[in-house]
């Protein structure tokens, strides 16, 4: 049985292919640093420690939980549970997967 894909390659899906294999080629070619690396890192973990406790009902922005990983207690008044639980899902990220 022979395969016979069904799409055609028109000049605007090469027109995207060729943008997506330039921009891959640019960033094949950037360095990679160490420091790059831990700042991807500790991006990805705001950002998971903000979404992950924003589904169990945490009111806190992704600002604030910023400054709450960053150690600046009572700064929200009411809010010391949902400050509580994002440096700990902060800190639990860094134990299991950084």
């Amino acid at each position: 049985m022979k395969f016979e894909p069904n799409f055609r390659i028109t000049p605007g899906l090469t027109q995207h292919l060729l943008v997506v294999e330039r921009h891959r080629e640019a960033l094949s070619i950037l360095p990679i640093t160490a420091t790059l690396i831990a700042s991807l890192r500790e991006t990805a973990r705001l950002l998971s420690t903000h979404y992950s406790t924003q589904i169990e009902g945490n009111m806190l922005t992704q600002s604030e939980v910023k400054q709450a990983i960053e150690g600046k207690k009572g700064g929200f008044p009411g809010r010391e549970r949902d400050e509580r639980e994002v440096r700990n899902y902060f800190r639990a990220l860094e134990y299991f997967f950084f």
